[in-house]
């Protein structure tokens, strides 16, 4: 896991240093205060320079870029006030005390050079030129799935679903979901048609008291995104998870319900999770879950504007009590 992040002049971050990092990272602040630009750098900076892996990041978290001019509306943004005579750096420091980064900065020819602390191969990001850094670290980097409001796809959702049922973990996918729609039974994946047509598999849900199944995407937004996550989490290998705006179409009644299952999963798969909220209950559920689990493992990060800089402030588990106790705003 990750125990602190340094990021230079990137976006909205001149110099950011945050630690230290837990195994859940609670992201909070005001708006454009870079809780997004955080999840982009954390991104960038755990994979390897591969168009497959970060090539789309501008379509990851945001909203509107498209097929647009990926340079101009994107690429060119990621330097601070797209100052490209300055370099940008994104490193973190791993547990055993390894560190991981990028080095990112304008090349002769007009292009962006990235160096990478592993040994790879040159490589085109649209006009960003990658390049190893030479250190002689040889490690892999972690791998990050990535989550953002938009609505999950249905057909994908039911291939991931089928990769935790290959994994034999169909049963724990279905009891970290009861919580949240008392009702189910079971999941399956299904291709349900009439003869002759072809029809995408879905997600169907056996809820007590209906005559027959029903798929997922009648259950709501928020049953459809848990399922995405957790899903996710059961299913691969993946090290960390970045998610942005994670109470996005969950009601908060159940937000200590849904925590309670996120530390339980991410300590079970050794992920670890990085999320970002507008939301008071979310920070109270996810405070209450980290107390219940026994070794509290959560760090808040609360983002501001200081004289034109963003700073970063990170509450432990003392922090937390004494900001409820004098109801600090930490939104």
């Amino acid at each position: 896991m990750l125990t602190t992040i340094q990021i230079k002049n990137f976006r909205c971050f001149r110099e950011l240093e945050i630690a230290p990092l837990r195994r859940i990272n609670l992201i909070t602040g005001q708006n454009n205060t870079g809780k997004t630009a955080l999840l982009e750098a954390l991104a960038l900076m755990l994979a390897q320079p591969d168009p497959s892996v970060c090539g789309n990041l501008p379509n990851e978290f945001r909203a509107g870029v498209g097929n647009a001019d990926w340079e101009e509306n994107f690429w060119g943004w990621l330097f601070h006030k797209k100052d490209r005579s300055l370099a940008i750096e994104l490193s973190g420091t791993l547990e055993e005390g390894s560190r991981i980064g990028w080095r990112l900065h304008k090349s002769s020819h007009d292009g962006m050079e990235v160096f990478y602390e592993t040994s790879v191969s040159n490589i085109r990001l649209a006009n960003i030129n990658c390049w190893p850094l030479g250190t002689g670290q040889t490690r892999d980097p972690l791998t990050a799935v990535h989550f953002w409001t938009r609505p999950s796809d249905p057909n994908k959702d039911a291939v991931d679903f089928n990769r935790v049922v290959v994994k034999r973990r169909k049963k724990e996918l279905v009891e970290l979901l009861q919580p949240v729609e008392a009702n189910l039974e079971t999941l399956e994946a299904l291709q349900v048609g009439k003869q002759g047509q072809q029809q995408a598999p879905l997600i169907y849900a056996d809820l007590q008291g209906l005559p027959e199944m029903i798929p997922v995407t009648h259950l709501g937004q928020g049953f459809c995104r848990l399922l995405d996550i957790y899903s996710e989490i059961l299913a691969s290998d993946a090290q960390v998870l970045l998610v942005d705006e994670i109470e996005n179409g969950i009601h908060h009644s159940i937000m200590p319900i849904v925590w309670k299952g996120l530390f339980h999963a991410a300590k079970e798969a050794d992920l670890q999770i990085f999320a970002t909220t507008h939301s008071w209950e979310c920070i109270l559920a996810a405070d209450h879950a980290a107390r219940e689990a026994g070794s509290y493992d959560l760090s808040l990060i609360r983002l501001d504007r200081v004289d034109g800089d963003v700073k970063a402030t990170v509450m432990d588990e003392k922090t937390l009590t004494t900001a409820k106790e004098l109801q600090w705003e930490l939104r």
